[in-house]
């Protein structure tokens, strides 16, 4: 009880700080590689994002132009049996290189809850894409906040399918 009352203050925080662009920057500078870290240290089973009550896991895709691991901690939303997850980059005018590199090589593996998943990323488009999306800005402001300042008609959301034998 006490546990879901913390998770609920933590997440209400993070959404009415998220859009802030003092927050962003703390974000990117000390939580993403800081939930790298605890991800990969606990493999997948604690993150700083995850102590809010989101859905995070560790995204390690294959970089297109050096061909080495490259990890990324995101929030996920369930999307059947995959998971769902969108390029905001924080509103960067740029897509970010884990996106460009599931382009290019959409085999990949996450992290998340003391399982190494491996799995192939699809581009959502068209309903399927609108459906996340909506779940994504239903969460809270900060995706619509990040869309809007990034100059992007939309971020691209990808489908992590499970294509193989889970690890622990």
């Amino acid at each position: 009880m006490i546990r879901h009352k913390v998770n609920a203050f933590l997440w209400k925080t993070m959404v009415r700080l998220a859009p802030k662009p003092w927050f962003i920057t703390f974000m990117r500078k000390f939580m993403v590689p800081a939930d790298r870290f605890l991800l990969n240290r606990t493999r997948g089973r604690f993150s700083l994002g995850g102590t809010t009550g989101a859905g995070t896991l560790l995204l390690t895709t294959t970089g297109r132009r050096s061909g080495k691991a490259r990890s990324t901690p995101l929030f996920f939303m369930p999307h059947g049996e995959s998971f769902a997850v969108a390029a905001s980059n924080f509103g960067r005018r740029n897509h970010p290189d884990w996106s460009a590199n599931l382009l290019v090589f959409p085999e990949a593996s996450v992290t998340i809850g003391n399982r190494i998943v491996p799995v192939t990323a699809r581009l959502l488009h068209g309903a399927e894409h609108d459906a996340i999306w909506s779940l994504y800005t239903g969460a809270g402001p900060a995706y619509q906040n990040y869309l809007d300042a990034s100059g992007r008609g939309s971020f691209r959301i990808f489908a992590l399918e499970k294509n193989g034998i889970e690890s622990s």
